[in-house]
């Protein structure tokens, strides 16, 4: 028999069939702890549980323009927003501009990878602008396409595309930095790490905390 496809499984969870929901939340779990770990470490679970609150709601109606991964990856992007939105005491909320380490003034708790490189790199993704740290961590870590992100992000395609490149070499430099190092890393050397820590994600826990 058939697995049932993920709209089925929203379908039959939206009128009332609560296993159908379980089925679609384990289907997601692990793609949706990863989207909001390194963005949100500290909150990243209610994000999590909000997002699937917010899906099995009317409100986050699907209408079948995009496929369905890339419509609960657009819900959970409007739920960080609306959170670093939250967490904005003055002044406004750019995601082109502006990076994690931006909004939460240095003091974002970090996480725990095995490797001291994959470490720093998670902090470095956490330098960039935070439409940039979004890419890569959907192109490398979710293995979505650049048309993809692109319906995500609202971007053209082809800005997708070059943003890509060049935050390679944005976080190459940040992990050289943290590093104390002279010179940036490589793009090849960065692609590298993104590929290993896909692989470490489920293992990630959050040390510390804010200050």
């Amino acid at each position: 028999m058939a697995l049932p496809t993920d709209i089925e499984l929203l379908e039959r969870w939206r009128g009332g069939d609560a296993r159908a929901g379980e089925q679609l939340v384990t289907r997601y779990f692990a793609a949706m702890r990863a989207y909001f770990l390194n963005k949100a470490p500290i909150d990243h679970e209610d994000l999590v549980q909000e997002t699937f609150a917010r899906l099995a709601g009317k409100q986050a109606g699907y209408r079948g323009t995009s496929s369905f991964r890339v419509f609960l990856f657009g819900v959970a992007r409007m739920i960080l927003f609306e959170h670093l939105r939250g967490r904005q005491r003055a002044g406004r909320f750019d995601p082109l501009e502006q990076s994690v380490a931006d909004l939460e003034g240095g003091r974002m708790s970090s996480l725990m990878a095995q490797r001291e490189s994959h470490r720093l790199l998670l902090a470095a993704l956490r330098e960039l602008a935070l439409v940039d740290q979004e890419l890569l961590e959907l192109y490398y870590w979710q293995k979505l396409t650049a048309g993809e992100i692109a319906e995500v992000q609202g971007l053209p395609e082809r800005t997708v595309r070059s943003r890509i490149a060049a935050a390679l070499k944005r976080a190459g430099k940040a992990h050289a930095e943290l590093a104390g190092q002279p010179h940036g890393h490589g793009e090849a050397e960065v692609e590298g790490w993104l590929a290993e820590l896909s692989a470490e994600l489920a293992g990630l826990r959050v040390v510390g905390a804010p200050a």
